[in-house]
């Protein structure tokens, strides 16, 4: 079969089928509404985690407000970060825990430079605590992460809405 064939031809060949052996790498489809609220949650969790780090390197406290927010939204913020997980490993495969630490250090990423004085340290303070008063409450915390910025970049996007599904009547 491959007697007439020069060497590049060969190699050729010998790459297409190894590539063709190869597992196809599954890559990140569009984040639907459930996804979206997860990663808002989670960069709130970032946003708030950040600004307490930074408050207190200049000598301010706030932790006790993030503490009680994380104490009263844990199981939210575990059921946003498997949201998010599950998403990688759909779109990654074995290779989800790496894109999923790469996603969730860029959500910190963001806020490691904001500006920090006793006025923001105190706006942290706050939030915490409106946050902490959301008891797990998705909808609330999507709303006070919607209310700080823009949802951050989602790998593969957000789907768009589509009535396509919706049926006739």
């Amino acid at each position: 079969m491959f007697g007439h064939m020069n060497k590049s031809g060969l190699c050729a060949v010998a790459i297409t089928m190894l590539c063709a052996s190869m597992p196809a790498k599954a890559a990140m489809g569009c984040w639907n509404q459930t996804q979206v609220a997860a990663a808002k949650v989670r960069d709130l969790q970032s946003r708030l985690m950040v600004a307490t780090l930074r408050c207190s390197a200049m000598g301010v406290d706030v932790a006790p407000a993030y503490n009680r927010f994380v104490a009263s939204n844990r199981t939210t913020i575990q059921g946003a970060n498997g949201v998010i997980m599950a998403a990688f490993r759909a779109g990654h495969g074995g290779e989800a825990q790496t894109h999923y630490d790469r996603f969730a250090t860029s959500l910190a990423n963001i806020y490691g430079d904001d500006a920090t004085d006793r006025e923001v340290c105190a706006a942290t303070a706050s939030v915490a605590e409106e946050a902490a008063t959301a008891g797990g409450d998705i909808e609330r915390l999507v709303t006070i992460a919607e209310r700080l910025g823009e949802t951050p970049a989602l790998p593969g996007g957000q789907c768009g809405l589509s009535f396509a599904s919706m049926g006739s009547n």
